[in-house]
């Protein structure tokens, strides 16, 4: 498939500005029963609409614990309105309410007033006059501003702020979790501008984390089973361990320039996983988007061998674009995929973050549908 960046002329209108208030506009709007699974640190509701049928075991359907990640939650949304199945499904749009608001409104949680700063470069200047400088590599910055810890990098025109942000997170924690010690047990918002990045933008989003009390760096899909769990997390754990899904789909974005597919290999019948996924990219492909492959997905990847083991991603040889992939590996604990592994099928995507929102939003849609429809039939 071609590598560069695919028209979108004639894909499904998405609003690149959509804001949390937006999200739970559209559940309520929706008409389906809704469920509060418990809220975010700025009192935001988690909440789960109830669609489907009666059967079970239960579908679960969610998205937008990297805010930045965005064509997830529009995915989710219109899966809400178009998803038909016989099995009780419950879909969780946005599991980072405060982080997919946007810098101002991090920034405002943590200052206990009003912030409206115009540019990435604002930010700085910002968080240079009120906050306290803790970390400087010359290249990133770290700073505690009220009891939230702000990570600054300049600005990108694709998603290597994010990658390079992420990793260094890896890297500090690792290297250097004394340099931040006071902001063990706080929130840390990593201000990972990517101007051209649909969705996302220069100030649209910010990826959440957690430094936990242990010094451990994790983000909001992190943390599962354990009871230090940040309030977004335990909410989602909350739901997985009170519905037990058979399925649980978790819709993801990020490097590559196609979409790929990291999948958890359950204990039993691996060939449905396998048989799910190929359905998955047989849709992809018939859209005439572009699907990874393995050795890209390596190349652009930050973290691969240096700061989690080569071993953790397998490639299926049998289907290019899909990974086998054990995140426990990475010593990080449960990732979603890994913990809802323990009740049924984790089953995630990965859209390329370079590509129009509306391919990439368009594409985890039919996609997962192919996917469910294939699960079903083993049921």
């Amino acid at each position: 498939m071609p590598n560069e960046v695919i028209e979108s002329m004639n894909r499904p209108h998405v609003n690149p500005h959509l804001s949390t208030a937006d999200v739970l506009g559209a559940l309520r709007a929706s008409g389906k029963p809704l469920h509060e699974w418990g809220r975010a640190i700025d009192g935001t509701p988690l909440l789960a609409a109830r669609t489907g049928g009666d059967k079970r075991p239960a579908i679960f359907i969610t998205a937008g614990s990297h805010a930045p990640e965005t064509a997830g939650v529009h995915a989710a949304l219109t899966l809400l309105r178009s998803l038909e199945t016989d099995h009780e499904t419950h879909i969780l749009p946005l599991r980072d309410p405060l982080g997919f608001d946007g810098v101002n409104a991090c920034l405002s949680c943590a200052a206990g007033e009003t912030v409206g700063v115009p540019t990435h470069d604002a930010v700085l200047d910002y968080l240079t006059a009120r906050g306290r400088l803790l970390w400087d590599d010359g290249h990133s910055r770290i700073f505690k501003l009220g009891a939230f810890g702000f990570m600054w990098r300049p600005a990108t025109d694709g998603i290597d702020s994010m990658m390079r942000m992420t990793s260094g997170m890896v890297e500090l924690m690792r290297d250097d979790p004394g340099a931040v010690r006071p902001l063990w047990g706080a929130r840390v918002m990593l201000l990972c501008a990517m101007r051209n990045i649909e969705g996302s933008g220069e100030l649209q989003r910010c990826l959440h984390g957690v430094i936990s009390e242990r010094g451990e760096w994790m983000h909001l899909n992190r943390f599962f089973g354990r009871d230090d769990a940040p309030p977004e997390v335990a909410a989602v754990d909350r739901l997985v361990r009170s519905i037990q899904p058979g399925l649980t789909c978790d819709l993801h974005e990020g490097n590559g320039v196609g979409f790929w597919m990291p999948m958890r290999r359950p204990r039993d019948n691996p060939e449905r996983v396998f048989d799910m996924t190929k359905a998955f990219f047989d849709e992809i492909t018939s859209r005439r988007y572009p699907v990874a492959t393995y050795e890209n997905v390596v190349a652009t990847d930050y973290n691969y061998g240096k700061n989690y083991p080569s071993q953790w991603w397998v490639p299926e040889p049998r289907l290019p674009g899909m990974i086998w992939a054990d995140g426990l590996l990475r010593n990080q604990g449960y990732n979603l995929i890994d913990y809802a592994g323990l009740f049924g099928i984790g089953y995630g995507t990965e859209a390329p973050m370079e590509q129009p929102l509306a391919v990439r939003a368009d594409g985890i849609v039919h996609g997962i549908g192919a996917a469910i429809r294939v699960w079903e039939r083993t049921q």
